[in-house]
């Protein structure tokens, strides 16, 4: 088993390497989605800036520093989830051209092969914003700094699991586009980028259960604002969990993709 792992790592290793060299042939692309990426986000935080600059500071117990919180943790998880393995957002392509073919040909598993196949240039500046970020919500402590890190790392889970899930059910449905952008753009990220506390409990629940905000947001900063091990272990029971679901679904899911007829190689 540990044979298995390191092999796996070695091969999601190689191939991220590979991605970032294609990325780095069109470094004044890659340079503009990033910066105009980085300035998309900051126009959110000025909004926040403004909101509490009109209201003494404070807000019913919140603060600027909560903000900077909520857009560092679920922002930096995107960040690592598509500028690392991007490549599982073209999961429902492959399902609709056949051309999934490929990747079951290959003595790796397929999710963790489509995972690594692409990045999202865009994500960057998702993931260095987050970064940015998430140094002034623990007011440049650095300890707490690389558990916020890791903690973002971690909840990058969270975004792949679902995307794969979602991409999955093309199978089934054809393409999920749409899906994906509601889910995903409007739901899971919005959710996580507002304070808990504005949530009544049927929202809650959700968030705890369907839509897994509260994974990449509430539950991580808790723990980084107060190192209760509690919020570890109920972090990483649910990664556990969401993980364990992908896998059992892409089993079952994939066992009903029809193959195609496109001879191809992965490139």
């Amino acid at each position: 088993m540990l044979t298995v792992a390191k092999n796996y790592i070695r091969f999601m290793k190689e191939s991220i390497k590979c991605n970032l060299k294609s990325v780095l042939e069109y470094k004044k692309s890659f340079l503009i989605q990033t910066i105009f990426m980085i300035v998309n986000n900051f126009f959110f935080l000025v909004f926040w800036i403004v909101v509490f600059a009109g209201n003494g500071g404070e807000i019913e117990g919140l603060t600027m520093n909560d903000v900077l919180y909520f857009w560092s943790l679920p922002v930096i998880s995107y960040g690592v989830a598509f500028f690392f393995f991007g490549g599982i957002t073209k999961l429902g392509k492959y399902i609709l051209e056949g051309s999934l073919d490929t990747y079951l040909t290959q003595p790796k598993n397929v999710l963790m092969n489509v995972m690594v196949s692409g990045m999202d240039f865009n994500a960057f500046g998702d993931l260095v914003y987050g970064s940015v970020m998430g140094l002034f919500a623990v007011n440049f402590d650095m300890k707490r700094y690389a558990i916020l890190v890791t903690l973002g790392i971690i909840g990058a889970v969270f975004y792949i699991c679902v995307e794969a899930i979602i991409r999955l059910f093309t199978i089934k449905i054809g393409s999920t586009d749409n899906i994906e952008h509601i889910y995903i753009n409007t739901l899971m990220i919005t959710f996580a980028t507002y304070p808990e506390a504005i949530y009544g409990n049927f929202a809650k629940g959700l968030m705890y259960t369907i839509i897994p905000s509260a994974y990449i947001a509430f539950v991580p900063i808790k723990f980084v604002q107060t190192l209760n091990l509690k919020f570890l272990l109920m972090l990483l029971t649910a990664v556990c969990v969401i993980v364990t679901i992908t896998f059992t679904f892409s089993k079952q899911m994939l066992k009903k993709y029809e193959s195609g007829n496109n001879i191809s190689m992965r490139s």
